[in-house]
């Protein structure tokens, strides 16, 4: 263990271990300070002031009973920015999906859902953005570059580009609230007492906060129990229109997953295996409104 000397404010804090996951290329350490445990964020200056925002974007739940990162202090050096977090306890949803089959999914899933909908509750504000705007500058960027790598037609994709040109007016009027940004499951954590905790905000936008459910599509491939579970404990009962903004947001998803293959032969067939997985959810031809694992 060692004490920080990157600025004053870092001197009392001792470093308990560096954390490697993650690809912000930011460095993060586990940190110490009176017997209480932080997370500290160290990266370029010339990140500051994005990273800001999101420290600032945690001012928002900083008071309210959600179970995620407190704020307590941000700072810039010469050539770095750094910024202290409280710490929260806890393994990440996704190594116990994927490990532990002993556990009730559903419950876990309820649980993840219940925090996700404090969470968006406690960020409604004025503040406001072109979301119909915002989807489809994505949604043209997703499509031609998924295009340009000139992958042939699979399964329903040409059903699923259809349906994101047709129905683009589903993302006229869309409520808008703070997004996490990059909420799935390991950016969840459970402890011992299967309390659910929500770190790393990463994306400090504004948008309708359905679209966060895109996460869902990585813990499908484990558990259906677990991804029924985190929309039960959401909504309690959904409403009659999440099921085809959530099929509009499962097309668009994939096309994004598509448009970051780099080009090799086995990185786009990894890309199409997951994309069709993702797609088939509503059917061989897209057909569906209802995702099968809601059946």
């Amino acid at each position: 263990m060692k004490n920080l000397n990157l600025c004053t404010d870092l001197e009392s804090f001792v470093v308990i271990e560096k954390i490697n996951e993650g690809y912000s290329g930011d460095d993060k350490y586990k940190v110490q300070k009176d017997g209480k445990f932080f997370l500290l964020r160290v990266g370029d200056l010339a990140k500051a002031t994005e990273k800001e925002a999101e420290y600032n974007q945690l001012m928002l739940y900083a008071d309210k009973e959600i179970n995620t990162q407190k704020p307590i202090t941000f700072g810039r050096t010469n050539d770095k920015f750094y910024s202290i977090v409280t710490w929260v306890d806890g393994t990440p949803i996704m190594d116990i999906i994927k490990e532990d089959d002993s556990l009730d999914y559903y419950q876990l899933g309820h649980n993840v859902g219940v925090e996700l909908k404090k969470l968006h509750c406690a960020s409604r504000g004025e503040d406001k953005t072109d979301w119909m705007d915002v989807i489809e500058k994505r949604a043209t960027s997703f499509l031609e570059k998924f295009h340009s790598l000139n992958i042939e037609e699979f399964a329903c994709s040409r059903y699923a580009e259809q349906y994101i040109l047709k129905n683009m007016s589903l993302m006229a009027e869309r409520p808008q609230v703070m997004l996490h940004g990059d909420f799935h499951w390991n950016n969840c954590v459970v402890d011992d007492n299967d309390s659910v905790g929500i770190i790393d905000f990463s994306g400090n936008d504004i948008g309708d906060p359905w679209y966060e459910f895109g996460g869902l599509l990585w813990a499908l491939e484990f558990s259906y129990s677990f991804a029924n579970g985190q929309i039960d404990g959401y909504f309690g009962t959904p409403p009659s229109e999440f099921g085809k903004v959530f099929k509009f947001y499962v097309a668009l998803y994939a096309f994004e997953h598509l448009s970051f293959a780099n080009g090799t032969l086995e990185d786009i067939e990894y890309r199409i295996s997951n994309a069709t997985r993702m797609l088939t959810l509503f059917g061989e031809r897209f057909e569906l409104d209802i995702p099968l694992f809601r059946g």
